[in-house]
């Protein structure tokens, strides 16, 4: 663990706003760890707001629904945050049709069959960052015993979890009722770091007051450490059991669901309402005034500007999809928002970092590896071009929380070749396959 300076006032304090009338939305195939959805409308088409626009296509994916009632303008490769580019589906709202409202569901006459299928129709993903879909988490296919509601948020600057859990904690806890039901587990356990100290006394007062039906409950009160929101290390914090390498949360009789991703299941299990809007932190000492902001799913980065929620303080040097730690740089505003996105960082030119400088062997990185890793022979190993000893020095365990390059006097990107490190390994799969 190391102790990072959170700036994460204002963002904490400030009630969330609200932008869910984009002019146009950018909606991909591919928000989700796994299989890229497929897509079932065409241009020209007259969809509904919640309508399903792509369908699963593995084990692994998730539906995709249109968040807005419009026409399919067009279908094509679109600039995305985290892969680049990607199949989207154009949509441009109609604002002069009547709002879909979405019915409230009578869950007391719902099999666990049919809750979890309403889950997996919603598209609801991981909203802690990985985009896991969430119906399969609540498949395991070993015993569990405990679920940990992880409201860590350790990363610097976002604020989602906390605002969530501030502003929706009766809907959370109905959500955890549902995931703990789905699961048959014994315990419940609500992970939320010390910086938090509201929304622990909130949560530890609604629970006691409220009649919800869960089992055995425990609020864990966590140091404001990084990275212990990643699910390994919160599970080992809160249980003390340890995933092995290369092992699952299930391994250890334990599933970990995030916050937002409790309130996603809420308002899809009782409201109907699928996954087709989120809570985005936009942040950063470049930006005027930080702000959390339900975002409709697809809406353009730069429209936020052009429409005056956002503004900038100063023009900035670097724009993060994501925290700092683990997020992506962007070359432009010109991307949309995805299921994925819990916050953007706009950093001027002061906090921007500096350039990449050769390694001092000083192991630091070693050090600070929350999953006692080797980060400098990854390293090593990617530049020389070595990669067959990556999968033998596990590096697939790592989770990119980057506590390495914070502590690197270098400044090297490590996680930058993890990355692609792991992209060698995937193709190296694909070819082992065919």
């Amino acid at each position: 663990m190391i102790k990072l300076n959170e700036h994460k006032e204002p963002q904490h304090s400030v009630t969330s706003q609200r932008y869910l009338t984009p002019n146009k939305v950018t909606v991909f195939m591919s928000q989700h760890l796994g299989s890229p959805a497929e897509l079932i409308v065409k241009p020209g088409d007259e969809i509904l707001r919640g309508q399903i626009i792509a369908k699963t296509t593995g084990f692994v994916s998730a539906n995709v629904h249109s968040p807005v009632t419009g026409k399919v303008l067009k279908v094509e490769y679109a600039k995305h945050p985290i892969l680049k580019h990607a199949e989207a589906v154009i949509i441009g709202p109609d604002y002069t049709k009547p709002r879909v409202n979405f019915k409230p569901k009578d869950t007391i006459k719902f099999s666990k069959e049919e809750i979890l299928n309403i889950i997996k129709e919603s598209g609801i993903v991981g909203m802690g960052g990985a985009t896991f879909p969430t119906h399969v988490k609540l498949m395991p296919k070993s015993p569990v015993d405990t679920l940990i509601i992880n409201g860590s948020e350790c990363e610097p600057y976002l604020a989602t979890d906390c605002r969530v859990m501030l502003e929706y904690t009766n809907e959370i806890l109905k959500g955890v009722e549902i995931l703990a039901k789905l699961l048959d587990v014994k315990t419940v356990i609500f992970g939320i770091a010390e910086n938090k100290p509201r929304a622990i006394k909130l949560f530890e007062e609604t629970i006691e007051n409220g009649k919800y039906d869960f089992p055995l409950v425990k609020i864990a009160e966590l140091n404001a450490g990084y990275p212990q929101g990643g699910e390994k290390q919160l599970i080992n914090i809160v249980t003390k059991r340890k995933v092995p390498p290369r092992g699952l949360p299930m391994d250890v009789g334990c599933v970990v669901h995030n916050v937002g991703t409790c309130l996603a299941v809420y308002d899809a299990v009782y409201k109907g309402k699928p996954f087709i809007e989120r809570l985005v932190t936009f942040c950063g000492d470049a930006l005027k005034e930080p702000k959390n902001v339900w975002v409709t799913i697809g809406t353009n980065l730069k429209e936020l500007f052009d429409s005056n929620i956002l503004e900038f303080k100063t023009a900035p040097k670097k724009i993060i999809c994501g925290g700092p730690m683990m997020g992506i740089a962007l070359d432009s505003l010109d991307y949309p928002i995805i299921k994925g996105s819990g916050g953007f960082v706009f950093l001027s030119h002061d906090e921007a970092e500096v350039p990449e400088t050769p390694c001092l062997s000083c192991s630091r990185c070693v050090d600070v590896c929350p999953m006692n890793l080797l980060p400098n022979e990854f390293v090593r190993a990617v530049k020389a071009g070595e990669y067959e000893l990556l999968e033998d020095m596990n590096l697939i365990d790592c989770m990119e929380c980057g506590c390495c390059v914070y502590s690197c006097p270098a400044k090297i990107p490590v996680v930058h070749y993890v990355r692609m490190g792991k992209q060698f390994l995937r193709n190296h799969a694909v070819k082992e396959k065919k």
